[in-house]
């Protein structure tokens, strides 16, 4: 069995973070090791003081272990959303961050032009520490504007985003990829992705609404995805049509957006 490393912050009264990642990952049979950088009551943007429980200490012993016990079996990675200069920083120096045959990392600070609280552009940069890592890149379209020090705008062209990629690309191993989600057009909503050899798009109806979780969901089901060694063109459009069904699920049944999306439809792999 694959071991996969869930890396990122455990949200305990929402469906988002680790709450989707870990059974979505695990619903490809992988192995769900998870390692919650940060425990938060609840997610950063409720309202409210944001509390949380974290322990750097805790952490280097943590990823010392991981790297002992798992360093000669087959591994693959997500890193989500961390937080703290300093827990990049933890990641970079540690021999865990060497065991990985495939890593994802999800740039999760920012969204619609802004930081989410807690963080800022040092922390942006500070993440950059990750990237040569990373074997794909997931930022959404305002997290790609930021790590490429370009203006934020509502009005990015396909060929502008285009661009970005590749700028992003040149900041990764050769052959990695980006995957660029949350692109809106009129009514719709997709990605781009640029693997250097190839690249395309990806776009569904857009459901009105601020859907929290949905790009947590988005990167473990293309780890997972990409555990089986699919191609991106065959893979994403099914991992939208699960995560828009998800969507459809939770606007149907659920009164308070905030606590997440139904993961439900994302567990099964073959109804899309």
């Amino acid at each position: 069995m694959k071991n996969a490393f869930i890396i990122e912050d455990l949200s305990s009264l929402n469906s988002i973070s680790m709450n989707v990642a870990g059974p979505v990952v695990a619903s490809y049979g992988l192995r769900a090791l998870q390692i919650p950088v940060q425990n938060f009551i609840t997610q950063t943007e409720m309202e409210g003081t944001i509390q949380t429980n974290y322990s750097a200490e805790w952490l280097k012993a943590l990823f010392k272990t991981a790297h002992h016990q798992f360093k000669n079996t087959e591994n693959i990675g997500l890193i989500g959303y961390l937080g703290k200069t300093e827990i990049i920083d933890l990641i970079a120096k540690s021999a865990l961050i060497n065991d990985f045959r495939l890593l994802l990392v999800d740039p999760v600070m920012a969204d619609n032009g802004h930081y989410y609280p807690l963080l800022d552009a040092t922390y942006c940069q500070r993440l950059k520490r990750l990237l040569p890592f990373a074997d794909v890149v997931t930022p959404n379209v305002t997290e790609l504007a930021f790590l490429t020090e370009n203006q934020y705008s509502t009005e990015f062209t396909e060929d502008q985003i285009a661009a970005m990629a590749s700028q992003l690309r040149a900041l990764l191993k050769k052959d990695a990829t980006v995957v660029v989600t949350g692109i809106e057009t009129q009514d719709q909503v997709g990605c781009y992705w640029d693997d250097g050899v190839s690249c395309g798009t990806n776009y569904l109806r857009k459901v009105d609404g601020h859907f929290y979780g949905t790009g947590d969901a988005f990167a473990a089901a293309l780890l997972g995805e990409l555990s089986e060694h699919a191609q991106l063109s065959d893979c994403l459009p099914q991992i939208m049509k699960r995560i828009q069904a998800g969507v459809h699920s939770t606007f149907l049944n659920e009164n308070d957006l905030e606590l997440g999306i139904d993961v439900k439809p994302l567990m099964s792999h073959s109804n899309f």
